[in-house]
């Protein structure tokens, strides 16, 4: 995870001047809030001690993390989606929002969901409480594109998870995996420190399991390349001036994730017939 500082912390110093920039960011996105600190109280209920991002608090880490679903765009068009573990819902409602037929939006926090879904009401979005380690009620190859960022270094069981993502894949769809790029001991070192991150596991080791469930695995490094701009992810609203369209996710080789990459992201496609 990208992780943001809460933001009670940072409202203390800068309340006054962050309300209407929030205001003004968040409007064109969810209904308008009725006060404009009505956020605080939102926020920091479902921002888990900085493991999630919301629409409600706009600042650099949150389009560090919405720009990992504007570059899954380009996989729902016209599509069935699944945003497994989706958090406060923003990035759900990005995808519902930018071409995807129906967008079912799955989280195992119940604080979360219904936080989505006061904020996000959407024709084409369902959110739900559900584990993923343990999805049901959807049939066999329903999903054309099924979308997980910065989730599943949190799940115990992530096997589990990948079973059914290949069961709910159609033969033709895409699975698109985001995860904190371990590639060095400073990299692990900062994981192992976040006690909500369970599978510390290198690029390697997630292509390895990849490659137990699908046949090809596309490989992207996702990076901030902005001239004359440097990424503060403890910023406020107000401070920000970047959106989620000025990262860049490269295609890449398997051992050319570096110190610069923000998440490691991969595509695999071709669910395998015969599973051991």
């Amino acid at each position: 995870t990208l992780i943001c500082k809460r933001p009670i912390q940072t409202l203390s110093r800068s309340t006054a001047r962050c309300s209407e920039t929030i205001l003004k960011k968040t409007d064109r996105i969810s209904p308008p809030l009725k006060h404009p600190l009505a956020f605080l109280f939102d926020t920091t209920r479902v921002t888990a001690d900085g493991e999630r991002v919301t629409h409600l608090w706009p600042n650099d880490c949150y389009y560090a993390h919405l720009s990992i679903y504007h570059f899954g765009r380009q996989y729902c068009q016209n599509k069935f989606i699944l945003d497994a573990g989706s958090g406060a819902g923003y990035g759900s409602a990005y995808l519902a929002d930018h071409g995807a037929s129906l967008v079912e939006a799955v989280d195992v926090s119940g604080e979360a969901v219904r936080f989505s879904r006061k904020y996000f009401k959407r024709p084409n979005l369902r959110s739900q409480v559900m584990s993923l380690e343990q999805i049901q009620g959807f049939a066999p190859h329903s999903f054309d594109f099924i979308f997980s960022s910065n989730v599943l270094e949190h799940v115990p069981d992530v096997f589990k998870f990948f079973i059914s993502a290949h069961s709910l894949l159609k033969a033709d769809g895409v699975l698109l995996v985001a995860v904190p790029p371990v590639i060095d001991e400073n990299s692990k070192q900062a994981n192992l420190q976040n006690i909500f991150h369970l599978n510390i596991w290198s690029p390697r080791q997630w292509q390895h399991v990849l490659s137990i469930f699908f046949e090809e695995i596309e490989f992207y490094v996702h990076r901030f390349e902005k001239p004359g701009i440097s990424l503060d992810f403890s910023n406020a609203p107000d401070q920000t001036t970047i959106t989620e369209e000025d990262f860049t996710f490269t295609a890449a080789a398997l051992d050319e994730y570096d110190v610069n990459c923000l998440t490691a992201v991969f595509v695999a496609r071709k669910p395998k017939t015969d599973l051991p």
